[in-house]
């Protein structure tokens, strides 16, 4: 692993892992079937790449690398502290993170830089500690950071990226304003192509998003695991949000089997596993998920799975566990949360709690994102003016997410006369 490039991924992982679990039935124009059509089309021998064609660092040596980093930064620290090590040192807790799924490694890269605000620091502290807080969604202590990383000697290019990632995070710009604003056609890299993928699929091509993210592929020749197994997550992710679970499996299993403990790709496996009707599967899946990140919305899919198999008693214990996980972490950290509860309380029977995160988080976000869960809260609580307010505000920004006709289609039956344009 080139440490030196470990800030970047995890600040454009921040943006892009949230990406999971979108239920989706969506519904195809021609244009989208056509467009979906031709991304399938892009499937090969080598897209996804598998461990033979494109090899890696073996995923056990490499998340060994990594705790040894991990162990060699943490006694440097404790023997001879200084700022870099010190900020290494989280980014190295922080991309184990994005690996393994566990909170504790997130929440020690946090608290270790915040150790660092009631002194005088470098300007890394303040660069590394906004990147994490992306990951919270905490945006307020973004800005705070880029402004004290300012004070401290961070230059425009320092912070640029960093800002330009706030703005993805917390706005959704009208499309024709995204180029100069937000740094789309840059300099040809990996994550200048995943992040124009991510663009254009909410602008409803898949196609091109899935050009750009087999060039990413393509353009990647280092050793780690993690990126290749992240961008066919990525993709995978388009296809789902598309409706296509059987494209989107052979990306979320070529991830898994690039990196087995990488959980977003275990979950998302399981997650078109289920829809697909591989129960079993599934369940084998969102068992292990689970175990390893005591995230409650995997213990929620794992209670759908095992009461699809019949196994009532294992099912009621498990949405036990994801009741009582997702009361602690909304009340820890409600902001990093509330998008997928929204769709657990959804999903629950719940609405106006589902309807009160959705606004909570819309009103931490204004992406493309935030404001489609939001519309499916306020449907799902039986607010369809609202609801239609919402589309007709996305369609007017020109963004049209694969979840948007799906909705309109739905508001349709409800309203008879649909949403205006």
């Amino acid at each position: 692993m080139k440490t030196h490039s470990l800030p970047v991924l995890i600040l454009t992982c921040t943006l892009l892992q949230a990406c999971s679990s979108m239920e989706s039935n969506a519904i195809a124009t021609a244009d989208d079937k056509a467009a979906l059509d031709s991304a399938r089309t892009l499937l090969g021998p080598d897209w996804p790449a598998n461990t033979q064609t494109r090899q890696t660092t073996d995923s056990k040596i490499y998340l060994a690398n990594l705790d040894g980093q991990i162990e060699v930064l943490d006694r440097l620290v404790q023997s001879r502290p200084d700022d870099v090590s010190l900020a290494r040192l989280a980014l190295a807790y922080y991309h184990r993170f994005q690996i393994l799924g566990r909170i504790e490694d997130a929440e020690a890269a946090r608290q270790m830089l915040e150790s660092a605000q009631d002194r005088p620091h470098q300007k890394v502290i303040d660069l590394n500690y906004a990147q994490i807080m992306l990951g919270f969604h905490e945006f307020s202590r973004v800005r705070q950071s880029i402004e004290t990383a300012r004070q401290n000697g961070a230059t425009a290019e320092d912070i640029e990226p960093l800002e330009r990632a706030l703005e993805r995070s917390t706005r959704a710009l009208p499309v024709s304003q995204l180029e100069m604003a937000q740094g789309y056609g840059q300099p040809e890299d990996v994550m200048n192509l995943v992040l124009d993928a991510a663009r254009l699929t909410e602008l409803g091509q898949p196609d091109i998003a899935s050009i750009r993210l087999m060039r990413a592929q393509e353009l990647y020749q280092d050793s780690s695991p993690f990126t290749l197994a992240w961008i066919h997550v990525q993709q995978g992710i388009v296809f789902l949000r598309n409706g296509d679970y059987g494209s989107a499996l052979a990306f979320f299993a070529a991830a898994h089997d690039r990196l087995p403990e990488y959980y977003l790709a275990t979950e998302h496996l399981a997650e078109v596993q289920l829809a697909l009707g591989n129960t079993v599967e599934a369940a084998e899946l969102y068992q292990w998920v689970a175990a390893q990140t005591g995230y409650p919305e995997f213990y929620y899919q794992l209670s759908r799975a095992q009461l699809n198999l019949g196994d009532e008693q294992a099912a009621g214990e498990s949405a036990r566990l994801a009741a009582l996980g997702y009361a602690d972490l909304l009340k820890r950290y409600p902001a990093m949360f509330a998008d997928h509860a929204t769709r657990y309380y959804m999903n629950s029977g719940r609405a106006e709690t589902a309807l009160e995160l959705a606004q909570r988080n819309a009103g931490w976000r204004q992406d493309i994102r935030a404001r489609t869960l939001l519309i499916e809260a306020q449907l799902n609580a039986g607010n369809k003016s609202a609801a239609c307010n919402g589309v007709t505000d996305i369609r007017a920004l020109g963004y049209t997410p694969p979840e948007l006709p799906e909705l309109a289609e739905a508001l349709t039956r409800e309203l008879k006369s649909g949403c205006r344009s």
